[in-house]
C-alpha cells in the first residue's frame, strides 16, 4: 500500500497541474474523496470497474461523479476505469457482446469477430442491445467480485 501511495498523484501535485486544478475547486474540500480507507477504496473499486465495463467514451467522468456522490476515493476509481484501454477494449466488448447474446437467446454473430469497424457500424443495431445487456451484467458481476476481493485484502492485511 505504501508503494501504491508513493506513485499516485497527491493533492499538491494536482494543485500544481493546470489541467486538473479544476477538480480541487469542486471537491477538494472533501477529504474522504482522497483517503485510502477500506470503505472509500472498496466503493471506488466498485465504481471504477463498473464504468470500465460500460462501452462509452469518457468513462472517467461518470466515475468521478459517482465517486463524489457515494463518497469514494476518486483516484482509485479513475485507476480502475483505466482497466478498459485501447488494448483491452475489444476483448472486453467481445466478451460482453457474447454474454448479451447468450442471455437474450439470440444468434451470436461470429463474423463480426474478424470484421472491421465499418462492418460493425453497419450492423450496429444487431450488436448494440446485446452489448449493452452484456456490459451491464459483466460490469455488475466483475465490480462485485473485485470490490469484494479488495475488501478481503484490506481485512486480511488488517488495514482500516
Amino acid at each position: 500500500m505504501k508503494r501504491f501511495k508513493k506513485r499516485i498523484p497527491n493533492r499538491e501535485s494536482i494543485e500544481n497541474n493546470k489541467y486538473l486544478r479544476f477538480i480541487l475547486k469542486r471537491v477538494g474540500h472533501k477529504p474522504y474523496l482522497w483517503e485510502f480507507n477500506r470503505r472509500e477504496v472498496v466503493m471506488a473499486t466498485w465504481i471504477g470497474v463498473f464504468w470500465a465495463m460500460v462501452p462509452m467514451p469518457f468513462q472517467m467522468i461518470p466515475a468521478v461523479i459517482m465517486s463524489v456522490v457515494f463518497r469514494a476515493n476518486i483516484l482509485v476509481a479513475i485507476a480502475w476505469v483505466w482497466l478498459s484501454n485501447p488494448f483491452t477494449m475489444l476483448p472486453i466488448f467481445y466478451f460482453e457482446y457474447y454474454i448479451g447474446c447468450h442471455l437474450m437467446g439470440i444468434k451470436f454473430i461470429d463474423s463480426l469477430v474478424s470484421a472491421n469497424w465499418q462492418d460493425i457500424l453497419i450492423h450496429w443495431q444487431l450488436v448494440l442491445i446485446p452489448l449493452l445487456l452484456g456490459s451491464l451484467v459483466v460490469g455488475v458481476l466483475s465490480s462485485l467480485i473485485l470490490a469484494s476481493s479488495v475488501w478481503l485484502i484490506y481485512r486480511w492485511r488488517g488495514i482500516n
